[in-house]
């Protein structure tokens, strides 16, 4: 093997590239463990989620995490309703879109009414009713 002469330029930049490739890996690895094992505690799981009626308008949706499953808080035309977020076809959350008086599943393109029943898509089961009380003009999920 004949030895280099300026400083190898190529190996150099090989060795650089495979050392930096390296360093990616790891943080792309690393980081989201590290991410989940930093997740701060939940010191109140069974908090009641409480909102207030007066500051939803007539459409309007407000999410909220119920022990550790998301929510969406309603002001129908009918009064609020409760649902979870949760398709019943695969998990994944559903979006509320007022403009259309819909909830929409993002990822298999179901489709729900305002008050959660099945309006298309390949979902055969409506959103899940959450019970509630109204108190005071304030909406408690226990």
């Amino acid at each position: 093997m004949s030895e280099c002469n300026e400083s190898c330029p190529r190996r150099t930049f090989c060795k650089v590239a495979i050392g930096g490739l390296g360093v990616t890996s790891a943080a792309a690895v690393g980081f989201p463990v590290v991410s989940f094992l930093g997740r701060p505690v939940r010191l109140s799981e069974d908090k009641p989620v409480q909102v207030s009626l007066g500051d939803l308008a007539p459409g309007q949706a407000e999410y909220a995490e119920l022990r550790g499953q998301q929510i969406i808080v309603l002001e129908g035309e009918n009064g609020p309703l409760v649902v979870s977020a949760k398709c019943p076809h695969l998990g994944c959350n559903v979006r509320w879109e007022a403009a259309d008086s819909l909830f929409r599943c993002p990822c298999h393109g179901a489709v729900f009414d305002a008050s959660g029943h099945v309006v298309s898509g390949p979902v055969n089961k409506d959103l899940t009713s959450i019970p509630f009380e109204v108190k005071d003009g304030t909406l408690t999920v226990t």
